[in-house]
């Protein structure tokens, strides 16, 4: 009974015009139909509303965010190769930067050409303790962004961009390889 009570609800608030078109509609929502809107429906509702739910994510939320944390950590750590930009926004070399085993400074430096694997922390000459960074900005609020002419560049490299600020007016700019180091990185 409880179907054909939801077939008639159902089929009137679609407003039909005409009694066919009623009919036509109760014919489209036959208890197979109804029974899957019905499992649907608390598939997005109660399910993931319910208690126990709720609580086993907020029980587990903690130990994901630890994770997160540490994944991200240690990508750092293995360092990312990056474009450098000239004064004519080409990007012809390259440049590494990574995060010491540590997690106490960031090792980074030009390269002639795009590393194979991971590059040593020691063969990167220059270095910036983790304790002096201001802030990490990203897309148009970085600094190489602003500059003349670079907010002309497409949306793509603008979305890739971020720079680490610190000190009083220093900063290390950055091109993201994709939109995944973005997130990772700067994120």
């Amino acid at each position: 009974m409880q179907v054909v009570k939801e077939q008639v609800m159902r089929a009137l608030t679609t407003k039909p015009s005409s009694l066919d078109q009623f009919k036509s509609k109760l014919q489209n929502l036959s208890y197979t139909e109804i029974l899957k809107i019905r499992q649907s429906e608390r598939m997005n509702q109660e399910d993931f509303q319910s208690r126990p739910i709720l609580e086993l994510k907020e029980k587990i939320q903690p130990e994901i965010l630890e994770l997160i944390k540490q994944q991200r950590l240690n990508r750092l750590v293995e360092g990312t190769c990056f474009r450098k930009l000239n004064s004519r926004r080409r990007q012809d070399k390259f440049w590494y930067c990574r995060l010491s085993p540590n997690h106490k400074v960031l090792h980074y430096g030009d390269l002639e050409e795009s590393p194979q694997g991971e590059v040593p922390h020691d063969s990167l000459q220059d270095k910036l303790p983790v304790a002096d960074i201001k802030a990490v900005v990203t897309g148009k609020d970085c600094p190489h962004m602003k500059e003349k002419g670079a907010l002309k560049q497409n949306k793509e490299v603008l979305e890739l961009a971020f720079s680490i600020l610190y000190d009083s007016n220093c900063q290390l700019n950055f091109i993201a390889p994709d939109k995944h180091e973005v997130r990772i990185r700067a994120g």
